[in-house]
């Protein structure tokens, strides 16, 4: 995750479903407001720059979609997991999760704390509890609030994986620092959030991704990635923070992340294919 070294474009990753190709399925999983629909959009190319935000999406999305490497083309069946709390999201994060249904990838959607509350009564939640702390909160104190929550989500899916034994067919996992294009000046604190390994730069964020190095034998990648270009504004009564790059940089950042997903499908539809899958 080097906002300094972005790869060449090589076209999307993700193409509209077809009939007659193998199968790989792929959980999108993340915090609410993250971004999951909306990368999922970006990376079947459904949106462009400029489309309004995307709603909030309480229940699982299912979508079936086609990814080429080179000559070679697969199906994937993405399903994109409710991100708050509820029971429909534990409903789909056991149906996804369990058995011989398990996905062979997931794509977890982190934002550095970028998350988009929707309604109202979750934004005076948020405002009661940061002012119980300090009255004259900021925008830091809210990207800290919303980093604390999406630890916690990650760490819960980590112990899905390495403790409960849930998704016994992972073999990769892609983790995408979305809406980067609100923060490209301070990708590097981002990269060090994200990454472990940077003296000095330890995250609570590091502790779970360690764990599932040192338990687990799947495939792992951090990347940024900025699904579209956008204004943010953690609450309302807080400044609007706008978007840093152009559509060009967005182009790279969608090729890029694109590429690597398409070499990590490609992988995991070459060893489906000796158990027909």
């Amino acid at each position: 995750m080097d906002g300094a070294h972005l790869a060449p474009a090589n076209g999307s990753a993700f193409g509209k479903g077809r009939i007659g190709l193998a199968m790989n399925p792929v959980a999108i999983t993340g915090e609410a407001g993250a971004g999951k629909t909306v990368l999922y959009d970006a990376l079947a190319q459904t949106i462009r720059t400029g489309d309004r935000d995307s709603i909030r999406s309480p229940d699982s999305e299912k979508h079936r979609a086609v990814f080429r490497s080179g000559s070679r083309r697969a199906q994937a069946s993405v399903v994109v997991i409710p991100g708050q709390a509820s029971e429909e999201r534990e409903r789909a994060l056991a149906a996804t999760m369990g058995g011989t249904a398990s996905p062979h990838g997931i794509i977890h959607v982190v934002c550095w704390g970028h998350n988009r509350t929707w309604r109202r009564p979750e934004q005076r939640a948020i405002e009661e509890a940061l002012r119980a702390e300090n009255p004259d909160f900021d925008q830091e104190s809210v990207r800290d609030w919303h980093l604390r929550k999406e630890v916690e989500d990650f760490q819960d899916l980590c112990e899905r994986i390495i403790d409960q034994r849930a998704a016994n067919r992972l073999r990769w996992m892609l983790i995408a620092v979305t809406k980067c294009d609100l923060y490209w000046d301070r990708i590097d604190e981002a990269r060090d959030h994200y990454i472990p390994g940077t003296p000095g730069h330890e995250s609570e964020f590091h502790i779970p991704l360690r764990d599932l190095v040192d338990e687990t034998s799947i495939d792992l990648a951090v990347l940024p990635m900025s699904s579209r270009l956008i204004r943010h504004q953690f609450l309302p009564q807080l400044q609007t923070q706008l978007f840093q790059l152009d559509d060009e940089q967005l182009g790279t950042l969608r090729s890029h992340f694109g590429s690597t997903l398409r070499s990590f499908l490609a992988a995991g539809v070459g060893e489906a294919g000796h158990d027909d899958h």
